[in-house]
């Protein structure tokens, strides 16, 4: 019973991040206006697999970005470089047609540790990003030991500017998913996956 109410806990705190991530994006105004507010926030859709169980993973991903703490944020000016704190929810389907055990689940989760490094003012940007998250999933075959997740990710893509205020955004990331140890039976999950989507200032 105490797992379960972890378990529900963690499900409740994911959805509070998704609604108030989502609303601060909805409600954000350009950063020369908000200097300490949202600076941007995007919508990417992502596919990727697992290259060794051959898990298919398709989700939809949601980010704000959050300036850096002043003394971090003007020196990276300085070098032309835009640095960001992301709060990135997203929910996923999870397709596992080929594994011993054949199944189709979802999960939903919140990466509020995380960063994003982006290099000069053309039209043409890159940048990586990387960080931690945390995530409730259905995938109870894989003998993940708990429903509750946590993920490491690190990735990189390009920005081609539409607009001022508009961007396309494509991306790849790396994500290793486990359960940090908090239950016996660990063996992780790795996806190598694409994005792809629209970032607005």
């Amino acid at each position: 019973m105490d797992r379960d109410r972890r378990l529900s806990a963690a499900l409740v705190a994911v959805t509070i991040w998704v609604v108030l991530a989502l609303g601060i994006a909805n409600a954000a105004e350009p950063a020369d206006d908000q200097p300490f507010g949202v600076r941007e926030w995007s919508l990417r859709l992502a596919g990727g697999v697992n290259p060794s169980s051959l898990i298919q993973y398709y989700a939809l991903h949601a980010d704000v970005g959050l300036p850096l703490w002043s003394s971090a944020d003007r020196w990276l000016r300085e070098r032309n470089i835009t640095g960001l704190w992301i709060i990135e929810p997203w929910a996923a389907f999870l397709d596992d047609s080929h594994g011993k055990h054949q199944t189709k689940s979802w999960e939903v989760g919140v990466s509020p540790l995380f960063a994003k490094l982006t290099f000069g003012d053309g039209v043409v940007r890159p940048f990586i990003e990387g960080g931690e998250g945390i995530l409730y999933t259905d995938i109870r075959k894989q003998s993940l030991g708990t429903q509750v997740q946590f993920t490491s990710q690190i990735g990189g893509g390009l920005e081609y500017q539409l607009s001022q205020d508009l961007s396309l955004t494509f991306a790849v990331r790396f994500r290793h998913m486990s359960n940090a140890g908090i239950h016996g039976g660990n063996p992780g999950v790795n996806t190598i996956y694409g994005l792809v989507g629209v970032t607005f200032r």
